[in-house]
């Protein structure tokens, strides 16, 4: 009878852990999340960003994007970003399409469209309307963007600017 009672104890315990974890890793997920979403949604789509930034972004961000190689990391790397596009792109909207997440990383498709109002990727502003659509990949830390990758269509918004 005691082995018994040991071994149901030992059995309930390895539940509520296994449990307990499967459910932090759920809400960081969600977290993580929310996070991304709020960053298109609230960030661009509400000309937020600079706002948000410590609410989304850990301190030691970096971004691989390869079109910005020798920006700086961090939030003065964010506010120049944010500039850059803001300047180029003033009236950019984002939708999203898909978005994943678990308690480490998130992903995003997103759609853009946008007026070409500023000097971007060496072209002079067009006041031309473009559509595109983007990727971007994220590592997270405790609920925060820590390093961010972004693919997107740029000969696509080319093409569409020099139209």
């Amino acid at each position: 009878m005691k082995n018994t009672t040991y071994l149901l104890l030992l059995l309930l315990s390895v539940f509520v852990f296994t449990n307990c974890a499967a459910v932090k890793k759920q809400k960081m997920a969600a977290a993580n999340e929310e996070t991304i979403r709020l960053w298109f949604e609230e960030g661009w789509n509400h000309n937020r960003n600079i706002e948000l930034l410590d609410r989304v972004f850990d301190p030691d961000w970096s971004d691989g994007n390869p079109l910005h190689p020798h920006h700086m990391e961090g939030y003065e790397g964010l506010k120049e970003l944010v500039k850059f596009y803001r300047k180029a792109f003033p009236d950019a909207q984002f939708t999203i399409t898909h978005i994943f997440a678990n308690e480490k990383n998130a992903a995003i498709r997103y759609e853009v469209k946008a007026t070409h109002l500023g000097d971007a990727f060496g072209i002079p502003a067009t006041g031309k309307e473009f559509t595109s659509t983007g990727l971007v990949l994220y590592e997270m830390r405790d609920g925060k963007i820590y390093r961010s990758w972004q693919e997107l269509d740029l000969m696509g918004i080319i093409n569409q600017l020099k139209e």
